[in-house]
C-alpha cells in the first residue's frame, strides 16, 4: 500500500475529489445563470459588503457610512477586506480563498496521518471521508469562513491533545504551553466565536489537572479578538457581540416557566430531537444537519468505549473525543446547525479524522478481542448512528446547486434591480447580502443584522410595525423589498404593494416569494415602472405579479 499510495499521490487523489466535484457543481449551475458565478447564501455577500465598505470606506458595516456588527468572523472579515484593498472587489475572491484554505486543510490533515504512522491507503480513506462527509466541497462553493474554521479547529484540538499527552507522560516538569497551540486557540476564536467553546473545554481540562495558571493564560490570550472587537463595537455605539450572534440567541425569562421553558429547550428540541413545529421566520428548519450533530452525542462515547484499551495507551485520543463530544453540547444548546450544512462542519470534520484513525490503528485488534458476532453488532450500532452523516452529505451535495440557482434567481435579481434604479437611494429590506453588495446606498435592514437600530429595537422588545414603518420614513426610504411571511400585516397595510416575484424549488431562500413594497403611495408608478422594465431581464423560473 506504501508503494501504490505515495504522499503525494494521496494529497493529488484528496484535492482532485474537491476539485471535480466543486467543477461540476459549478457548471451545471452557470448553465442555469447564464454564466454568472454565484454562492449558494446571501450570508456570502454579507460578508463581500462588509469586506468592500472596509476596504474602500473604512467603515464596519453594511453601508458605506454606518458601522454594524453584522458579521460573526472578525478573522474573515478582516481577511476579505485586505484582499479587495489589494487586487479590487471581485466576487470570486471569496472562493479563492476558500479552495486555498482547502488544499492547506487536507495537506496539514495528511502531515498529521503521517506522524500518527497511517500508510497511504487509509490516509486516502480518511481523507475521502473527510472530503464527503464534512464535505468540503461545499464549504468551498459557499465562500466563507468555515473551511477555515475547520483548519484552525484541527490544529487546535490535535495539537492541544498531544501536548497535553506529552506532558501526562513527562511528570515532574513544569508545564508550558507551546506558542503554536496558544496561537491555534487564538485562531480559532479569531475565526469564529464558536471557537470560545473549544478554548472553554481546553481550559476546563487544565483546571482539572490543577493548570489554572495556565488555563488562565490560555483563555485570556484566546478571548482576545472577540474582548478588542467587542470593545470596538461599543465604542462605534453597538453591542459588545455582533448582530447575528445576538439576534440568534434567545434570552432566559427570569421566572419558573421561563427557566423551564429554556431547559426544555435545550435538552429536548435541541439534544434530543429534530422538531419542525413553530419555526420563527428567519430562522433555519431543524433537519438532517441537527440530526447529524445530534447523533454525535452517541457516536463520540460509543466510539470511546469500543477503543477503551488502546485510548488509555493513547491519552491524546481519548482528549480529542472528550473535546469534540463537550464542544458538540455547547454547539447544539448555544449555538446553529445547517443553513447549508457550514455550521457543524468543523465537528464532522474533526470526527471523522479521529473516528478514522481509531478504526485503522486498532479495529482489527478489537475484532479479534471481541468476536465476529460482538464486532458484526457494534458494526450495525455504529453505522445506524452514523447513517444521518451521510443523508446530510448527500443532502449537501444535491441541493447546493440549487442554492445557487435560486440565490441567482431572487436575491442576485433584487441587488441587480435596485443597483439599476436605486443604487444611490435608501431602500429597505429583510435579506441584505446582495442588496449591499451591489448598491451604493444606505439601505435599511428591517431583519437587524445589518442595523444596530433594528437589532436593538428586537432585543428589547419595541420591534414593531409602528417603528419599523417611522424608521423607515425617517430615514428616506422609498421602497421595500420584503418576504411577507416575516412580517406583519399591520406593517405591511401601511404600504402599498406593488409586485413580487416567486422561483420554483426553493432550498435556501427564506421564502420562495419576494415582494415590492412603494412605501410612499407617491413612488407606486414610479416603482412599477421600473419594475415593468426590468421584468425582460429576470431569468427563466422567475413567476411575477402585479397588484
Amino acid at each position: 500500500m506504501k508503494n501504490i499510495f505515495s504522499p503525494k499521490l494521496v494529497l493529488l487523489l484528496s484535492l482532485a475529489a474537491v476539485g471535480l466535484s466543486v467543477a461540476a457543481i459549478e457548471y451545471d449551475v452557470m448553465r442555469q445563470t447564464a454564466g454568472t458565478f454565484l454562492y449558494p447564501l446571501d450570508d456570502s455577500f454579507i460578508h463581500m459588503a462588509l469586506a468592500r465598505n472596509l476596504a474602500i470606506h473604512g467603515n464596519w458595516g453594511m453601508n458605506p457610512q454606518e458601522f454594524a456588527s453584522a458579521s460573526s468572523s472578525v478573522l474573515y472579515s478582516l481577511l476579505l477586506a485586505g484582499l479587495f484593498k489589494l487586487f479590487s472587489v471581485h466576487i470570486i475572491i471569496p472562493f479563492l480563498v476558500n479552495c486555498a484554505a482547502a488544499i492547506f486543510l487536507l495537506a496539514i490533515v495528511q502531515r498529521w496521518l503521517r506522524r500518527e504512522n497511517i500508510v497511504g491507503g487509509a490516509q486516502l480513506a480518511i481523507l475521502l471521508g473527510v472530503v464527503l462527509l464534512a464535505p468540503i466541497p461545499i464549504l468551498v462553493i459557499c465562500g466563507m469562513e468555515h473551511t477555515i474554521q475547520c483548519l484552525f479547529s484541527f490544529l487546535f484540538i490535535f495539537g492541544f491533545s498531544r501536548w497535553l499527552e506529552q506532558s501526562l507522560v513527562r511528570k515532574g516538569e513544569k508545564w508550558e504551553l507551546p506558542w503554536p497551540v496558544v496561537l491555534y486557540a487564538l485562531m480559532t476564536t479569531f475565526v469564529r466565536y464558536e471557537g470560545l467553546f473549544l478554548v472553554a473545554i481546553a481550559c476546563l481540562i487544565l483546571a482539572w489537572h490543577r493548570k489554572m495558571t495556565l488555563a488562565i493564560k490560555l483563555g485570556l490570550i484566546s478571548v482576545l479578538p472577540v474582548l478588542v472587537f467587542g470593545v470596538y463595537s461599543i465604542s462605534k455605539g453597538s453591542y459588545f457581540l455582533p448582530n447575528s450572534v445576538l439576534l440568534k440567541s434567545g434570552g432566559i425569562r427570569l421566572s419558573v416557566d421561563g427557566i423551564l421553558e429554556f431547559l426544555n429547550n435545550i435538552l429536548v428540541q435541541k439534544l434530543t430531537v429534530v422538531s419542525t413545529d413553530n419555526i420563527p421566520a428567519g430562522t433555519p428548519r431543524p433537519g438532517i444537519s441537527l440530526l447529524a450533530t445530534q447523533r454525535l452525542l452517541i457516536l463520540l462515547p460509543l466510539t470511546y468505549l469500543i477503543f477503551l484499551k488502546y485510548i488509555r495507551q493513547r491519552p491524546a485520543y481519548g482528549y480529542i473525543l472528550g473535546i469534540l463530544l463537550g464542544c458538540t453540547i455547547l454547539q447544539l444548546c448555544f449555538a446553529s446547525t445547517g443553513w447549508l450544512y457550514r455550521y457543524e462542519a468543523y465537528l464532522i470534520f474533526c470526527t471523522v479524522v479521529i473516528t478514522g484513525v481509531l478504526v485503522y490503528k486498532y479495529g482489527r485488534e478489537v475484532m479479534r478481542e471481541r468476536g465476529a458476532g460482538a464486532c458484526w453488532m457494534m458494526g450495525v450500532a455504529l453505522f445506524a448512528v452514523g447513517f444521518p452523516l451521510v443523508l446530510r452529505s448527500a443532502a449537501a451535495f444535491s441541493k447546493t446547486g440549487t442554492a445557487c440557482v435560486n440565490i441567482y434567481q431572487q436575491q442576485y435579481q433584487m441587488g441587480q434591480f435596485l443597483h439599476t434604479y436605486y443604487n444611490g437611494d435608501v431602500t429597505a429590506a429583510n435579506d441584505i447580502g446582495a442588496v449591499s453588495f451591489f448598491t451604493d446606498g444606505p439601505n435599511i435592514d428591517l431583519w437587524g443584522l445589518g442595523n444596530f437600530k433594528v437589532a436593538r429595537a428586537r432585543k428589547k422588545g419595541y420591534w414593531t410595525p409602528g417603528f419599523l414603518d417611522s424608521l423607515c420614513r425617517k430615514e428616506g426610504a422609498e421602497t421595500a423589498v420584503i418576504y411577507d411571511k416575516w412580517f406583519s400585516d399591520s406593517l405591511l397595510q401601511r404600504w402599498t404593494k406593488v409586485a413580487s416575484w416567486q422561483i420554483r424549488n426553493n432550498v435556501i431562500c427564506g421564502e420562495d416569494s419576494v415582494s415590492f413594497f412603494a412605501i410612499d403611495k407617491g413612488n407606486v408608478g414610479a416603482l412599477k415602472k421600473n419594475l415593468l422594465d426590468y421584468e425582460g431581464r429576470l431569468p427563466a423560473g422567475v413567476t411575477v405579479k402585479y397588484y
